[in-house]
């Protein structure tokens, strides 16, 4: 009888046994697109993953992977709705297979799945991303989950895209140690140019690091020797900014040895040498930039100025003559100054007609230069701006 009792026991335990595998394999059928049980599918896989018999077995694992992947791929709002993150749910799930597969039987179609995901993931941080809640830190989230499949040891590639992506959203999210992580790795792999560089010295201007900003930019140059205006831009400014005049020089000669072209690195150091008050020097670097673009406002209205207050100065000196022939002298030699002025002050008016300091100065060289047909023209269009 006790024989008989043990046979009963042991063809039951098989008979449950049997029932928990067979969890497993209605999973698999329910996601036949003959049934599009989903939710079905959910509740026998979800079983079979806590059972002891079936939760140590790659297969339930890797089942669990394809239901929870399908739930989020589903277009039928029932089934996305059964699970609040199913494709996180799903990546830990073929990872808890890849884990168990011993003899890797399921390892290949795993990593096809996987590779499917890094592109569900990178759709789901753009969409999260371009939202109207700005959802960034979700995106980041997303964007980083692709990257991290493909660094998995069986899967090792690199897609420089999501990496992007991922320090592109943990920057709008704040998460500004990710973002620099990140944006490192980009420039790592030479991903996005020197700009790259550049939105790492953002970061590190946003948080008062000017050390670390200002080593990120030398070593963007370095790296881009050919193609680094940008940050050669940046960096000259950070110099202006920051009163080292010498820097920002030294700086500006090599930007120009590179693109000799780019009239706006003339105007810098135009305005370099103005400051240094070195008046010949600035009007060649002024004369250079407005040689390649006349229609330039900055430099045509800085060298009107110049001329302008150099003008002032000689009249300053002027009115301390005390001998009235020498004094005539020397205001005539400031008139002439002022009148060189006027070319440059009139272009830059033509440029920008409403620019009220132009105009304001060109006033003032009109009234003392008696040119009063051009004085009452400008004092006309003066009053016309301040009352629009």
């Amino acid at each position: 009888m006790k024989k008989i009792v043990l046979v009963l026991v042991f063809i039951m335990s098989i008979v449950y046994v049997n029932a928990q595998n067979s969890k497993v394999v209605s999973a698999y059928n329910y996601l036949k697109p003959q049934y599009n049980e989903l939710g079905k599918a959910k509740e026998a896989i979800d079983l079979a993953t806590k059972h002891e018999k079936t939760k140590l077995k790659a297969k339930t694992w890797y089942y669990r992977g394809l239901v929870y992947q399908a739930l989020y791929g589903s277009k039928d709002t029932a089934f996305q709705n059964l699970c609040e993150n199913p494709l996180e749910e799903a990546k830990a799930a073929f990872l808890k297979a890849i884990e168990l597969d011993k003899k890797g039987k399921y390892k290949e179609d795993i990593i096809k799945s996987l590779k499917i995901m890094t592109l569900q993931f990178v759709n789901k941080g753009i969409t999260e991303f371009n939202s109207k809640d700005n959802k960034y830190e979700e995106a980041f989230k997303s964007f980083q989950n692709a990257v991290k499949i493909n660094e998995l040891p069986f899967i090792a590639q690199i897609d420089t895209m999501s990496v992007f992506y991922s320090a592109v959203a943990a920057d709008r999210a704040k998460l500004y140690d990710k973002a620099i992580k990140y944006y490192k790795e980009c420039a790592k792999y030479k991903f996005k140019g020197a700009k790259v560089y550049l939105y790492i010295e953002n970061i590190y201007k946003e948080q008062k690091d000017t050390v670390n900003a200002l080593k990120t930019l030398k070593e963007g140059i370095a790296a881009y020797p050919e193609d680094n205006n940008l940050l050669m831009i940046e960096l000259i400014n950070f110099y202006l900014n920051s009163d080292q005049s010498q820097e920002a020089l030294l700086y500006l000669d090599k930007a120009i040895a590179n693109d000799s072209s780019n009239y706006s690195f003339y105007f810098a150091e135009g305005t370099l040498y103005d400051k240094l008050e070195d008046f010949e020097n600035a009007v060649k670097a002024y004369s250079k930039s407005i040689e390649i673009n006349p229609e330039y406002f900055d430099a045509q209205y800085n060298m009107g100025a110049l001329y302008y207050n150099k003008a002032v100065k000689l009249i300053d000196i002027a009115n301390e003559e005390n001998d009235n022939k020498k004094y005539e002298i020397k205001k005539a030699a400031a008139d002439k100054v002022f009148e060189q002025a006027i070319p440059y002050l009139e272009k830059a008016h033509e440029i920008n007609p409403k620019d009220m300091s132009t105009m304001e100065s060109l006033k003032t060289l009109y009234y003392r230069m008696k040119k009063m047909d051009k004085f009452n023209a400008i004092k006309e269009e003066i009053n016309k701006v301040k009352e629009q």
